[in-house]
């Protein structure tokens, strides 16, 4: 077995390990980076959730003139949108009414606040209450 010289002896003692102040560092940023990345991936998933509503909105907005253009009239309001499913004649328009990215129903009304001389269809958005994060089939300005 060797002798270790005096030069590898003093250079074997200067190595340690990492201080709990350098690893505290190091989990802190870890940390701070996982926190940001949720914060953004949140804000990316509740945009696509709006996104996917909107397109549910025009899907239904179709699917109501379709019914149009077969029976000659819109849904009334005491039909609803489940007269697109259970015609009382003819095919059904959708096999079913989806609901919102939410999970929430989504809203039918003749003639429309919006589109008075039409229909609404709505959501009532993130929050739930409507308003002003309704997400429908009329243009916002």
């Amino acid at each position: 077995m060797k002798l270790l010289t005096a030069n590898a002896r003093q250079a074997m003692r200067a190595v340690h390990g990492f201080s709990l102040i350098e690893i505290m560092v190091v989990v802190t940023l870890i940390a701070i980076f996982i926190g940001l990345g949720t914060v953004y991936l949140t804000g990316q998933l509740q945009t696509g959730k709006i996104n996917a509503t909107h397109t549910q909105v025009a899907e239904l907005d179709k699917a109501v003139n379709l019914y149009y253009y077969q029976t000659g009239h819109y849904p009334t309001m005491s039909e609803g949108l489940e007269v697109l499913v259970t015609p009382s004649k003819g095919q059904p328009v959708m096999e079913s009414i989806p609901k919102d990215a939410w999970g929430r129903e989504f809203h039918y009304a003749i003639p429309g606040t919006h589109n008075p001389k039409g229909f609404d269809v709505w959501s009532d958005g993130p929050d739930g209450e409507g308003g002003e994060s309704a997400i429908g089939n009329w243009r916002t300005e």
